[in-house]
C-alpha cells in the first residue's frame, strides 16, 4: 500500500486530466480539512481522497456524514474567494480490489 500522499497525488492528477484547476491540497480552515480542491465551470470540489483494503457497499463506509457536512461548510466559505457559485462534495476511493479508483459525489442525508 502507498501513502496516503500517493493517493492524494493520483486524484489530483485524474482530476486535473478532467478539466479541473487545483486551488489547494491539504487546505486547513480551523478545524475543517479538505484534501483537495479544484474547481471546473464555476463549480468548487471539496474532495476527499480514501483508500480501503476492502470495497465498502455504501458511501458512508467510506466517509461520516459528519465529515461531509464539514466538507460542504469548508467548501462553502470558500465560494466568493474562488468566484464560484456551488459546492460539490466528492470522494476518490482507491482499493486494491479496483481495476480505477471510485469517484463519487457525497451529499448528507
Amino acid at each position: 500500500m502507498a501513502s496516503y500522499k500517493t493517493y492524494e497525488r493520483l486524484a489530483t492528477e485524474m482530476l486535473l486530466a478532467s478539466g479541473h484547476h487545483l486551488v489547494a491540497k491539504d487546505y486547513r480552515m480551523g478545524r475543517y480539512q479538505a484534501d483537495v480542491i479544484t474547481k471546473k465551470d464555476g463549480v468548487l470540489f471539496v474532495v476527499e481522497v480514501k483508500y480501503r483494503k476492502y470495497v465498502p457497499q455504501e458511501a458512508w463506509h467510506w466517509v461520516e456524514q459528519r465529515q461531509i457536512q464539514r466538507l460542504i461548510f469548508l467548501g462553502a466559505s470558500l465560494l466568493s474567494e474562488h468566484q464560484c457559485s456551488e459546492v460539490e462534495v466528492w470522494l476518490v476511493g482507491f482499493s486494491p480490489e479496483l481495476d480505477t479508483p471510485i469517484l463519487l459525489p457525497l451529499d448528507v442525508n
